[in-house]
């Protein structure tokens, strides 16, 4: 049953996704969409709770991952969420909470890291890069203050981008199994986390030429440092 549903708000997830971003930036359906897209994040975490939970017992590395991924997640949706919410109070959004959310994932990224190097597991070796990046652009930049009119943007694009990953790495990777390889393993989850990985990374590439909004978690070489009017959210 908790699995059920995990799987059914994961859907609602997916759809939310596609739907914001094919959507007209700035609209009032691109809004609703998008707040729709982060609430079943929310619960997307929430729902991770009970999957931890195993009869034969607990195994203290699946707690660690799963907690792990809900604090990436959950973070994500808030700095997703807030750099809208709070565009015309940026004083409201930058702060210490901010650096602490980042030092709290880049930490348990960095945990992570190390647990799956050790036990030769790529998948958690894969995944903290979420931690280890936005943990350290949050802890960098967290009390720096905006940079320029459009920092609101550059923080939203990084978590959509990042969020790109969350949604879409383990789908592919369920489908995989359940169509073509039965048999496959964790070195096949940790390809499809890279090749996903790559996908968000070429698309907020593109979205930085697009609104001239460069990235504040990935920068990357090309991007536009000029601001322009940019869509409503």
């Amino acid at each position: 049953m908790a699995l059920s549903v995990h799987v059914a708000v994961g859907a609602l997830a997916l759809i939310a996704f596609w739907s914001a971003l094919a959507a007209k930036k700035g609209s009032r359906l691109h809004r609703a969409i998008g707040r729709g897209f982060f609430v079943a994040m929310l619960l997307v975490v929430a729902t991770v709770g009970p999957l931890v939970v195993d009869p034969k017992g607990v195994d203290p590395g699946r707690v660690v991952q799963m907690a792990y991924l809900s604090a990436c997640v959950g973070t994500v949706v808030f700095v997703g969420w807030s750099s809208v919410r709070l565009r015309r109070a940026p004083e409201r959004f930058y702060g210490l909470h901010l650096r602490g959310l980042g030092a709290l994932v880049a930490g348990l990224g960095a945990i992570v890291l190390v647990a799956g190097l050790t036990t030769s597991d790529p998948v958690p070796a894969v995944l903290s890069w979420v931690g280890l990046l936005y943990g350290a652009a949050l802890v960098r930049l967290g009390g720096a203050g905006p940079r320029s009119g459009t920092w609101w943007l550059g923080w939203h694009l990084d978590a959509v981008c990042g969020l790109l990953t969350a949604v879409h790495g383990t789908l592919l990777y369920v489908l995989w199994r359940g169509a073509v390889d039965p048999l496959a393993g964790r070195a096949t989850a940790a390809a499809f986390h890279v090749a996903v990985l790559v996908v968000a990374v070429a698309l907020r590439h593109h979205l930085a030429r697009r609104y001239r909004a460069p990235s504040l978690v990935f920068p990357l070489r090309g991007t536009a440092r000029q601001d322009r009017p940019s869509p409503g959210a």
